[in-house]
């Protein structure tokens, strides 16, 4: 019998605004919203593990410089473009490296405009691997680029969900 095998996690903003730091940020997975069979399974840093297959592996990570009601104002005339990535979790501190490693590009998106990054991928593991999801905006963000925005002008929301990511596989 052919087991579906499957995982929807999400990244929700939790408890604080969160700058974004130069370069590369983890997205850290803390909810998940579907799972099934066991191939695929989230593990307690955000990241996830799949077993030996096929996989499609697609999902969204938001940035964003809105902390007001209103239009973010940037203090330095830059929108702060960027993309998601996936990527092997043993390569998430090698610098350029990571990148080389990627399995997966996302769109290109602006944190000004919270156009969300979006990739999709089919991925062969052949092994046992940690993945993981990260976005980045470049080296130079001046504390106005946040990674997850829980509170907006005094207002906390537990819905926010910041990055997803939807992994099936395919090979049953």
């Amino acid at each position: 019998m052919n087991m579906l095998s499957y995982g929807v996690y999400a990244e929700y903003a939790r408890d604080e605004n969160k700058l974004m730091k130069n370069g590369l940020n983890r997205r850290v997975f803390n909810t998940v919203d579907a799972q099934a069979g066991g191939d695929v399974a989230l593990n307690e840093d955000g990241s996830i593990t799949l077993l030996p297959g096929t996989y499609r592996i697609s999902g969204v990570s938001t940035v964003t410089m809105q902390t007001k009601y209103a239009p973010p104002k940037p203090k330095h005339d830059n929108t702060y473009p960027g993309y998601s990535m996936v990527y092997p979790l043993q390569a998430e501190d090698a610098g350029r490296g990571t990148l080389q490693q990627a399995i997966a590009i996302g769109t290109p998106a602006t944190a000004m405009y919270l156009a969300p990054s979006v990739f999709d991928a089919i991925y062969v593991a052949t092994a046992p691997i940690a993945i993981a999801v990260g976005h980045q905006s470049g080296d130079e963000l001046y504390d106005e680029v946040y990674l997850s925005v829980y509170e907006v002008e005094g207002v906390t929301s537990d819905y926010h969900a910041v990055a997803r990511v939807t992994i099936v596989r395919m090979d049953r």
